[in-house]
């Protein structure tokens, strides 16, 4: 994660950089179009956006659903 004028995240799987994500700073609560942008960015459906803006997803889950959706090759 780096932060400056935004906070950028990515995330990383055996080394590889999967997704990543911007997200500006000083905005409060998503609104708008963003959070429509930063789901996307992150390969998730709105119901498992859902579940991760409440905190119920682990790492492995979200590991889990890339890998379902091919973005994460099963070794």
């Amino acid at each position: 994660m780096r932060e400056g004028r935004d906070t950028v995240a990515r995330f990383r799987h055996e080394g590889k950089v999967v997704t990543r994500t911007r997200i500006p700073h000083g905005r409060g609560e998503l609104e708008g179009k963003l959070p429509h942008f930063v789901r996307q960015q992150l390969h998730l459906s709105e119901e498992e956006f859902r579940l991760v803006d409440v905190c119920t997803y682990w790492r492995i889950d979200y590991v889990r659903i890339l890998k379902e959706k091919g973005l994460i090759l099963n070794a």
